[in-house]
């Protein structure tokens, strides 16, 4: 069974390094979709990887019947490179930019899955903020460790499908959004699994993307919260039942909970 990662991407290069340090030694092979701005960036950063690219393409290589700018849908594109070069059985893992799979081995879900005869994978999405103790004293550096700079995320994390048992049925939408995972699954696996999610990593940035996802009608619940609050620094994001703070050395074991493995826990 390979792990095969799919990833639609934007910008990010600010952690893009980070996420495909801890996230490439999980995955047999990945591919990618990018739309970010200067694209020979997005190439150079993966050149390090070249030989698990499953290959580099650009918004601009999708067929004229993809919407533009794309939607979630345009994973089609990358669906069907995977499937002519991997096998039926194989998992999918649908990643994203500025998501790292740090606490537990992304492999023991889809072993999980298999057991229960499921085809489909329920995480949840961590979310990990800017504290109001950090305000005026945070400087983010691209050159530390993120779990380092930015300590605090809300709970429960979000249900998210983020992978999927690879089958030649299977097929997204070209132009529908919000939905990550293609169509013809029939039976998911709800799990606490933890994935980090460090959507915002520093005022300029959040408020950059926050604009950009809204005007790209891509997502608006940054915007939205930031237009309500005002400030980039808060206690626990809106619509999160509470924080905690998560040292460099901790592990989430529970993304739901929030419960942490004791330090001398498991190392991968």
């Amino acid at each position: 069974m390979k792990l095969i990662g799919l990833l639609m991407m934007r910008n990010d290069h600010d952690i893009l390094p980070q996420v495909l340090e801890w996230n490439m030694p999980y995955f047999d092979a990945v591919y990618v979709l990018d739309g970010s701005d200067d694209p020979r960036v997005t190439r150079l950063i993966f050149s390090k990887y070249a030989d698990k690219l499953g290959g580099l393409y650009l918004d601009s290589d999708l067929p004229a019947t993809y919407a533009r700018p794309p939607r979630d849908g345009a994973r089609q594109f990358l669906l069907e490179k995977i499937q002519q070069d991997h096998s039926d059985g194989d998992w999918i893992f649908c990643l994203h930019s500025d998501e790292i799979f740090l606490d537990l081995h992304p492999r023991l879900m889809a072993i999980a899955a298999e057991q229960q005869r499921c085809d489909c994978i329920l995480v949840r999405n961590v979310h990990f903020f800017l504290h109001t103790s950090q305000e005026g004293s945070y400087r983010f550096d691209s050159n530390l460790a993120v779990m380092q700079q930015i300590r605090f995320a809300s709970f429960p994390g979000f249900p998210e499908y983020r992978a999927f048992k690879n089958g030649a049925h299977l097929s997204y939408e070209v132009n529908r959004h919000s939905q990550v995972i293609p169509n013809g699954l029939t039976r998911q696996l709800e799990t606490p699994f933890p994935l980090r999610h460090y959507l915002y990593r520093h005022p300029e940035q959040m408020l950059r993307n926050m604009n950009d996802r809204f005007e790209r009608n891509w997502q608006g619940y940054g915007k939205a919260w930031y237009e309500k609050e005002q400030r980039c620094f808060v206690d626990v994001l809106p619509g999160y039942k509470f924080a905690r703070e998560i040292a460099p050395d901790q592990k989430i074991l529970d993304g739901v909970s929030g419960a942490l493995y004791p330090r001398e826990g498991p190392d991968g």
